[in-house]
């Protein structure tokens, strides 16, 4: 069975980052979104997050203010400065305390937090994703944004090496953490027909401002990609339908 869940990032960051996103849900394409808790517009993503229940949210963790510093000479999300800096015990006592009092925030807000993902897809950094599989724990977050490589676009993705890759499987596994078996950037062309068999997750950033937020938002808005859902034999489900699946 083949089964999309469609995650539409960045909730909470704009008004017309809100706007796509609830269009995009009442079209019928967005199953979940992911929630920035600390932007201006936040509590107008979670007003509307609660007036549209069939909205499965989580929580876009956002790390940039620590992580993406900027240092002379250096890429703004260079992974050898971000290591180094995760090296320094009170630094990562920092950002570990970010992380709680996101996660914290979010609960706050009286919304179901069903899974977790990153600003810039940091919290796949790999002293870091760990740290978060944790938290997620503790706090009883059942699922997570999950894959070996992560496209920055323009900055240097963040990838791992198949011995981590596959140890971070088992740490999943064992905490009975779920997570989509394969994982497509929407901002670039994908063809719904390459759908695979299991859970994929879709990453979509609509908006109604700025052209490629809009271009997105008119894609998942037609008639034909709704369409090619179903010639596809594709189920459209959220990540609290990920969260209640068996594992194998």
């Amino acid at each position: 069975m083949k089964y999309l869940i469609v995650n539409a990032d960045d909730f909470g960051l704009s008004d017309y980052i809100n706007e796509g996103i609830i269009k995009g849900h009442q079209a019928g394409s967005i199953t979940s979104a992911t929630l920035m808790i600390k932007r201006e517009y936040t509590r107008a993503a979670v007003r509307l997050s609660k007036e549209n229940r069939s909205l499965c949210v989580g929580l876009h963790l956002d790390l940039d203010d620590y992580l993406g510093r900027d240092e002379t000479g250096t890429e703004r999300f260079g992974m050898e400065r971000i290591s180094r800096q995760l090296e320094e015990p009170l630094f990562f006592k920092e950002v570990e305390a970010e992380i709680d009092a996101q996660i914290r925030g979010f609960q706050n807000t009286g919304l179901e937090l069903t899974h977790i993902d990153g600003h810039h897809h940091l919290h796949a950094i790999p002293e870091l994703f760990p740290l978060i599989v944790n938290k997620m724990v503790s706090y009883g977050i059942k699922t997570i944004r999950f894959s070996r490589e992560f496209d920055l676009i323009k900055y240097p993705p963040i990838s791992w090496d198949e011995e981590f890759f596959q140890e971070m499987k088992r740490l999943l596994k064992k905490n009975r953490i779920r997570v989509a078996n394969h994982f497509v950037k929407g901002w670039q062309p994908y063809d719904l027909r390459s759908i695979g068999e299991g859970v994929t997750e879709l990453m979509v950033h609509p908006g109604t401002k700025e052209e490629w937020r809009i271009k997105e938002l008119e894609t998942l808005e037609s008639r034909e990609w709704i369409d090619a859902v179903k010639a596809g034999g594709i189920r459209l489900i959220s990540f609290r339908d990920l969260a209640e699946m068996a594992i194998d």
